[in-house]
């Protein structure tokens, strides 16, 4: 087996703001927008009715402006376009007729600001100097310029009198400019303009207050997370923010572009007027392993620090966000988190995993094209698909998928989780139900689901067929097309199915038997008191080729973002194992015990055979021997349990074992659930290689992982490490173990497993 080099491990925790960068982004509502910085700006301006495209839904950001057209986005910027009709009825300018279609707009930008009709104060835009605005013409850089500064409030005694350099170069000092280059009496195209009106909104007034507080309440920090949602009175076309769900105050209006992006938001009369992004940036990950209490780790090998009071959304939240403290314990590999990041810190984050698009769903059962998810996405283009967080193909997806859309990512997201069982209830009724009872446990049902499952009575045996997050979009009768589909780990509690989203489904009440710790399947059989739920223990399918880590295959197949891996030692129990953990370039076939294949055609389960050592529990080793005879025949079995706490308690319990070993020495035991007259069964027993004269200052942490630097190796130091003062048999447990340990001694032995090469236990005399 080939290891990384420590260095490779330590690329997981490079520096956060080398690797981070803008999310994807929805496309822009403009149908000839490719650019990302146009599209933001243009739909910026698309929610507060500055701009609203010309004809086929276009923008033309190459288009040149006129005088005219400036003055009608100068006075939409200003939020007075409900003014301009009582502008239409006077004439200014003798070349801007009662019958011009700007007339409204020109007299009332040309109106000196403050003064109203009776001319006190400066005008925003003057005319030519003979009575003649010259609506059509050409607007300059220059003019453009003079008329955003005079909205900030600067005039000539602030710029100086030379026209137009004095305004060019105090625009250029106050960030007016930013984004564009251009010579004073140089045209404006339309993309160049929408530059200007933004960075006019984040620019501050003469008195120091940036313009936008002109427009409305602030609102900073706040998440735009979803559009065309329905408020509290049922009314479409809202926008769910971090903050709540408001309606905007232009009608009618989808700003794709600024669709899971963080800023400040103006509310004027109740109403969302504006949207100023700020300069956060994003990074969108899949989760590698569990999160962790500090830190979360994505398939793109960087560890990210995260706060205990740091907000996490979804795209159902508004304003009631939770802190990533309290749902960190729900985040499993395959998970998929949108961090934003501002200074080096998340200071949010977007879970995907939680409550996408819960409300609508499309269940496969027929020919897809491309209008088949237009429900869904709205007519969003650029639109990914992924399938447990891989992306795939439109064409990967199958009959019976279901397909949901998460906005703030702009991605279907594709579940063929299926669990096949008794129809047991449903509440409140069978004709409109909110939930319904399948093998013993509740599972919610979105809206799009009811007509599918008011076909079907109690006691019939169906298949649910559930969204990326575990609801129930559809109910179909039992075949071989719709048969379940999860596999799971069992426990004492349930059953344990991982969620295509990357959290987990944990079915409650079911017993395992001796299917206990182990991966299975669950059928449910019989109706009324008859209903039996049984599992089966699930084997896979054996590998021929290795998991190569570097390039996640799976032999000629490709291993899925969001793949889970397990591990096992034989035919012991099974348990869940991180894959940011595994710091190998790949694993032969031979230690692969088997794997899924999905219908898309990618791995997405794979169980490992003594792979990291996590599988064994470790501790001194203890013996106890009992002999005797039954029906004539003399016994003698052999007895081993780890001892890993204070007066030789134990975790493990006494287990047969036919394999010798030494007493009382630090080592492993792999426990099963198979048993020997009522006897729990230990299938293997492993001693740690012991190294001596450890110093504290050998060991350091690195993101909430403690490493130690022994016999010119590095070792990474287990997060259940177990750590003993041999003279008063003194136990450190917890977060804090590990500084305990090095503030009582200096003079330390460390063991080491000889599977996965970590460090298990920690002595002192």
């Amino acid at each position: 087996m080939k290891y990384k080099r420590f260095l490779a491990s330590l690329l997981l925790i490079v520096t956060l703001l080398s690797l981070t960068g803008p999310m994807a982004q929805a496309a822009s509502s403009f149908s000839d927008i490719n650019n990302e910085n146009i599209a933001l700006n243009a739909d910026i301006l698309r929610l507060m009715g500055v701009v609203s495209g010309s004809g086929g839904n276009q923008f033309n950001p190459g288009g040149t402006l006129t005088r005219a057209q400036f003055s009608v986005m100068v006075v939409n910027i200003m939020g007075r376009g409900a003014e301009v009709p009582r502008w239409t009825t006077q004439t200014i300018f003798r070349d801007v007729p009662s019958t011009h279609w700007a007339r409204g707009y020109i007299n009332l930008v040309s109106t000196p600001i403050g003064g109203g009709e009776d001319k006190k104060g400066t005008s925003l835009i003057s005319g030519v100097g003979d009575g003649r605005f010259l609506p059509d013409e050409k607007l300059t850089y220059a003019q453009a310029v003079t008329i955003l500064m005079r909205l900030l409030d600067y005039g000539e005694n602030d710029v100086g009198a030379v026209w137009p350099q004095g305004y060019l170069n105090m625009a250029n000092a106050i960030g007016l400019t930013e984004g564009v280059k251009l010579s004073a009496g140089d045209a404006l195209t339309r993309a160049q303009a929408a530059q200007l009106l933004v960075n006019l909104l984040r620019a501050e007034t003469k008195e120091g207050e940036p313009y936008y507080n002109k427009l409305g309440t602030p609102e900073t920090n706040t998440l735009l997370l979803a559009l065309n949602v329905r408020d509290a009175e049922d009314k479409a076309g809202a926008i769910r923010t971090s903050k709540g769900v408001f309606q905007p105050v232009v009608r009618d209006v989808t700003p794709t572009a600024l669709q899971g992006r963080q800023g400040t938001m103006i509310l004027k009369d109740g109403k969302l007027a504006a949207f100023i992004p700020d300069n956060t940036t994003s990074v969108t990950i899949t989760l590698s392993g569990a999160a962790q209490p500090t830190y979360v780790q994505g398939t793109n090998n960087v560890r990210y620090t995260i706060s205990g009071d740091t907000p996490v959304y979804n795209s159902d939240s508004s304003g009631d966000s939770k802190n990533y403290s309290s749902v960190f314990m729900d985040m499993q590999s395959g998970t998929q988190l949108t961090l934003f990041i501002d200074g080096g810190k998340v200071i949010s984050i977007y879970n995907a995993a939680a409550g996408v698009s819960s409300s609508e769903a499309i269940v496969i059962t027929g020919p897809i094209n491309a209008a088949t998810f237009r429900p869904l996405t709205g007519g969003a283009t650029n639109v990914t698909a992924k399938k447990y967080n891989q992306v795939i193909k439109l064409t990967d997806i199958q009959m019976y998928d279901v397909v949901t859309y998460d906005p703030i990512n702009n991605t279907l997201l594709v579940s063929d989780l299926r669990l096949t069982g008794v129809y047991e209830g449903a509440s409140p009724n069978l004709a409109a139900p909110e939930t319904v009872t399948v093998l013993g446990n509740e599972f919610k049902v979105i809206p799009t689901a009811v007509d599918s499952l008011s076909k079907f009575k109690r006691g019939e045996t169906v298949s649910i067929l559930l969204t990326a997050d575990g609801r129930v979009a559809g109910m179909y009768p039992a075949t071989s097309e719709t048969r379940s589909t999860a596999i799971g780990l069992a426990s004492k509690d349930g059953v344990i199915i991982p969620l295509p989203n990357g959290g987990n489904l944990t079915l409650k009440g079911i017993s395992a038997g001796d299917n206990a710790d182990h991966l299975v399947t669950i059928a449910s059989t019989g109706t009324g008191s008859a209903n039996k739920i049984t599992t089966a223990r699930w084997t896979g399918s054996r590998p021929t080729g290795a998991f190569d880590l570097e390039n996640m295959t799976l032999g000629s197949y490709k291993v899925g973002a969001g793949a889970r891996i397990y591990e096992t030692v034989g035919s012991s129990t099974v348990i869940p194992v991180s894959l940011s953990e595994l710091q190998l370039a790949s694993i032969p076939a031979n230690q692969l015990a088997g794997f899924h294949l999905n219908p898309s055609g990618f791995v997405d389960l794979i169980v490992l055979n003594a792979v990291t050592g996590d599988a064994y529990e470790y501790g001194y080793l203890a013996k106890k021997i009992d002999s005797g005879s039954m029906g004539g025949l003399t016994y003698s079995n052999t007895y081993v349990q780890v001892v890993n706490g204070p007066n030789g308690s134990s975790s493990s319990g006494w287990m047969i074992t036919g394999q010798d070993f030494k007493e009382n020495v630090i080592g492993g035991i792999a426990p099963s659930t198979r048993e020997i007259n009522g006897e729990p069964v230990a299938l293997s027993i492993i001693t740690l290689d012991a190294i001596s004269g450890v110093k504290r200052t050998d060991f350091f942490e690195q993101d909430g992982v403690w490493y130690v630097n022994a016999n010119n190796r590095v070792y990474q130091v287990s997060t259940e490490a177990h750590y003993r003062i041999i003279s008063t048999d003194a136990w450190f447990e917890g977060e804090d173990a590990m500084t305990q340990m090095r503030a009582y001694s200096n003079d330390m032995t460390i063991y080491v497993d000889p599977i996965g090469h970590r460090v298990r236990f920690v002595t002192s005399k």
